[in-house]
């Protein structure tokens, strides 16, 4: 039974990407220094448990955290293969332990910032929660882990699922400078999956099988296709492997609430960070929780400016999902018309949710538009 009702400013549940993310910007305002920030999570964050990649032109809070970042990116497909600019971005790769320590590492600056390893067992909209130690309240809860896939009527439902395996090779068989973000030469199944691969030097590298699809596969499966691709494409036979990730990613437009009460706000893919067309979630996260920290500093409340009357890159998310679940064109197809056509910088700032309406229109040209605008219209239409 918990044991006392302790008493915060702000409870962070849950110590991922989205929750040390948070308290991070929240230190970054002078203003918000001395409040007193539970961070609570059932897990001692003490290994290497998941590998996060994104794409910017700038710097990252998190800089000092990256294992690796290139300047271009491969991509291939039945038709097309191409190493690919994409300045000014360049795509960046962080590993969650070196993340996990930087953040614990600020923390110790802050004596107000306290981390309880406590597993929750429900959380009330007044902000309180209970765990098996304890009872917690505070006048905002940020929550990350306590949330479900809303089930809506209309709405698309696929999954991002991965496993990737870190290897080392006792001879050189990367070029660390030549990435792959995309392999669509493997079987497809009547799917949409390819290969990933990030090399960190000429003998280490993660090699990753995805898929877009409505379900996950067994593990054998994943295990056989990196396997013979790992041996089909990069001749790579002989191998030790150092690490291993599986993971599953919600792809929906369903939305997510944004909080649950005044109180109590969702953050990470529980607010809606993760993008339904990709499955990324890190540069959201970090957009969502500097507005949050920018309004507390201002004295506002954490979602104040957050709602949008028209969200553009919703409906777009709604048409590919659309196209993907109607399979009218295979999945490969879609993203060779984009990388085959356009700047690549280009393709990623669209799906980074910066680009133009002129942009999206060139975007929208250089895809099979009688296969996208017969999804638009049934989208716009509700049907």
């Amino acid at each position: 039974m918990p044991d006392k009702s302790l008493t915060y400013d702000y409870i962070i549940a849950g110590a991922g990407a989205a929750g040390l993310s948070l308290m991070c910007h929240l230190l970054g305002h002078p203003e918000l220094q001395s409040k007193r920030i539970l961070l609570l999570d059932r897990d001692a964050k003490q290994k290497n448990d998941r590998t996060w990649c994104f794409w910017q032109t700038g710097e990252s809070p998190f800089e000092s955290c990256l294992k690796s970042q290139w300047s271009q990116l491969y991509f291939h497909s039945p038709k097309f293969s191409a190493l690919l600019d994409i300045s000014p971005y360049r795509y960046k790769m962080l590993d969650s332990l070196s993340f996990y320590q930087h953040c614990f590492s600020l923390m110790k600056d802050f004596p107000n910032v306290e981390f309880r390893q406590d597993e929750i067992v429900s959380l009330d909209p007044e902000g309180v929660i209970t765990g098996k130690q304890a009872v917690y309240q505070a006048q905002y809860v940020f929550n990350s882990v306590l949330f479900q896939i809303p089930k809506v009527t209309g709405k698309h439902y696929l999954v991002q699922h991965f496993k990737g395996i870190f290897i080392k090779t006792a001879q050189p068989a990367f070029n660390p400078a030549e990435p792959t973000l995309m392999d669509f030469r493997v079987a497809q199944h009547q799917d949409c999956r390819f290969m990933y691969v990030l090399p960190v030097n000429a003998h280490e590298a993660l090699v990753e099988y995805t898929g877009f699809s409505e379900a996950a596969l067994p593990q054998e499966a994943y295990d056989c296709e990196i396997k013979q691709y790992l041996r089909d494409y990069l001749r790579i036979t002989e191998y030790e492997i150092t690490h291993e990730e599986f993971g599953i990613i919600p792809m929906t437009d369903a939305p997510f609430s944004k909080s649950i009460s005044e109180r109590v706000v969702n953050i990470g893919t529980a607010g809606g960070a993760t993008k339904a067309s990709t499955g990324y979630t890190f540069s959201f996260i970090q957009r969502q929780c500097a507005a949050i920290a920018q309004n507390l500093a201002q004295g506002k409340k954490p979602l104040a400016g957050s709602a949008k009357t028209i969200d553009k890159f919703a409906f777009y998310d709604s048409v590919f999902l659309r196209v993907l679940l109607e399979k009218k064109l295979a999945s490969w197809e879609i993203f060779h018309s984009m990388f085959s056509k356009l700047p690549a910088s280009l393709i990623l700032k669209f799906l980074n949710e910066e680009t133009s309406l002129w942009e999206d229109l060139r975007i929208m040209h250089a895809m099979d538009q009688q296969v996208f605008l017969a999804a638009a219209v049934k989208q716009a239409s509700g049907k």
